[in-house]
């Protein structure tokens, strides 16, 4: 064997093209090698803006000690997380089911027919506050698999029972009525951070799906009125946001937003957006307005390309010594903004706001203007394949603009994405995931079908034309027929994962109950009714972690 990766067109895999480890691309005929060697699988899963991906493949993947380890004991798969969101999914799972934290480098060790037995998320050359070293972990489990393979098999074995269990139910639609819709949104209250906004004690991810559920109570719950308040006004001065070049990075590193993790993602900002003009149109707050303005024109500026929007700018950029700093890029000094104004606070290099006057943000913008047009530094690299639901979502984001601001602009600026998408991701009922400068790659996910649905229903909802609603329709019995078996709803074409958590985009399996829920008299066909009983044991059971099922629900049941 040798690394096969060279052969791929993904940024993410071909950052790591030239390492020892002997990567292969996720295919079935992988998994079948790997029977014929009773070898097992290590998966590797990331993206190519992720700062941790980076520094585990710089300390371990890059190594020839490590990587002669890895060799020798398993089979090593490399995978980008957006190409297949649905494998993903399933071993993020994994480790959330035997009571770990998910995350980006996502490692997942596995029998040759890739059922985990072993996972954990970025591992240490070195022992490190508690965390194993990486190769000592690969020897115990390859000595595992090949001493004792009933063990390891035990292991994933564990995991299809709890998979089981978990994919059976025994509530239903009927059993909502006498769901407590209020007591469950007290359940996510429980996770507000009162004093600084956001969600929970640690790093702050803006957690859109929980937002736009909460986003129900606004007028009638003055406590969750004050939370979304404190939060939008967080996203709007905070070190979450570019405040220089625009765009929201994906988070903070700390309770207080005050220092970001400074990739930019699409589905990120196209969310944060959405939200914060459902905000402005609640209270007037002109500069959430402002923010999700210079959001858009960000994107449309920075992630344009003849093929669609691309995916992502990189946590990390080149200094002046030619090595790769997180946020190299948008770090300043104290000299550069000493002076300039009160307001403005710098958090290790990061610019912050220390109000949310509107007035006052507008006058420090041509500061913000200088700093961008005198800053020399290299920009961080751009992952340019086009992901179909991510650009949907953002389609929608110009469409709340253009509905809010009446500017026509936004619209066309919609118009045309979704023509691009068209061109290369849409034949008749068939949608394609992920577009290399054009060159499409045809894995198809639920996700496209859900938002591409949804999209066109939002068109049809502005521009009152029909033929969106045909086209809509028309997808909505592809997706049935791809996704639906024996009363559930997979993200895959292969029926292998069901989850109906959100995470940091609504799920998928969320979204596209809401769209039968809505349009289901409109589909020649019969939609089986089981999957809304699913989905509604799912809410009652776990209402926490399924905030767009309660969205959804609680508008269907009119509660």
């Amino acid at each position: 064997m040798q690394n096969e990766l060279s052969k791929q067109k993904s940024l993410y895999l071909k950052q790591h093209e030239n390492n020892p480890v002997l990567w292969q691309a996720y295919s079935p005929e992988v998994f079948e090698k790997a029977r014929q060697l009773n070898m097992p699988i290590f998966i590797s899963i990331g993206y190519s803006s992720c700062h941790w991906c980076h520094v585990m493949a710089h300390e371990t993947f890059e190594n020839e000690v490590a990587a002669e380890i890895l060799n020798k004991y398993f089979i090593c798969i490399k995978i980008d997380r957006e190409e297949f969101p649905g494998v993903d999914k399933r071993y993020q799972f994994y480790l959330h089911a035997t009571g770990k934290r998910g995350g980006w480098p996502l490692s997942i060790f596995a029998l040759p027919d890739g059922r985990p037995f072993f996972g954990g998320t970025y591992f240490p050359p070195k022992p490190r506050h508690g965390i194993p070293a990486f190769s000592e972990i690969v020897v115990q489990l390859g000595k595992l698999y090949r001493e004792t393979p009933k063990e390891a098999e035990k292991f994933a074995n564990n995991f299809d029972a709890f998979m089981q269990k978990f994919s059976s139910y025994d509530k239903s639609m009927a059993d909502l009525e006498l769901f407590d819709f209020h007591t469950a949104s007290e359940d996510f209250s429980k996770m507000f951070d009162t004093e600084f906004g956001g969600l929970g004690k640690d790093a702050k991810f803006p957690n859109t799906p929980v937002l736009n559920a909460m986003l129900e109570y606004y007028d009638t719950d003055l406590f969750v009125r004050d939370f979304l308040n404190l939060t939008a006004d967080k996203l709007c001065t905070s070190g979450i946001y570019d405040h220089v070049n625009g765009g929201f990075f994906r988070y903070a590193v700390d309770r207080q937003w005050t220092v970001p993790h400074f990739e930019k993602m699409l589905y990120d900002n196209a969310q944060n957006s959405l939200f914060l003009l459902d905000m402005y149109e609640r209270t007037d707050n002109m500069l959430y307005f402002r923010i999700a303005e210079k959001t858009i024109d960000f994107i449309l500026n920075e992630f344009s390309t003849e093929f669609g929007l691309i995916s992502a700018m990189d946590a990390d950029s080149l200094s002046d010594n030619g090595k790769l700093i997180e946020g190299y890029y948008y770090l300043f000094t104290s000299g550069s903004t000493e002076q300039v104004d009160s307001r403005i606070t710098l958090h290790e290099g990061v610019i912050n706001i220390n109000d949310s006057d509107y007035e006052g943000y507008i006058r420090l913008e041509q500061y913000f203007e200088r700093l961008r047009e005198t800053n020399t530094r290299e920009k961080p690299q751009k992952d340019t394949k086009v992901i179909l639901s991510q650009n949907m979502l953002f389609c929608k984001a110009l469409l709340k603009m253009f509905e809010v601001s009446g500017r026509e602009y936004y619209l066309e600026q919609a118009t045309a994405l979704l023509g691009k998408l068209r061109h290369f991701h849409m034949e008749d009922d068939n949608l394609f995931r992920i577009g290399y400068h054009g060159d499409i790659m045809s894995h198809v996910t639920l996700e496209d079908y859900a938002q591409t649905i949804d999209t066109l229903l939002t068109f049809l909802s502005i521009t009152k034309e029909r033929a969106f609603l045909a086209e809509a329709v028309k997808l909505i019995r592809r997706a049935n027929e791809l996704f639906v078996n024996d009363g559930l709803l997979y993200l895959d074409t292969d029926r292998t994962v069901v989850d109906t958590f959100d995470d940091s985009m609504p799920s998928p399996i969320a979204v596209f109950i809401d769209i039968l829920l809505n349009y289901k008299e409109l589909i020649d066909e019969d939609i089986d009714s089981r999957l809304f009983d699913f989905a509604a044991d799912r809410l009652i059971k776990y209402a926490s972690g399924h905030p767009t099922l309660f969205l959804t629900f609680k508008r269907y049941m009119n509660k």
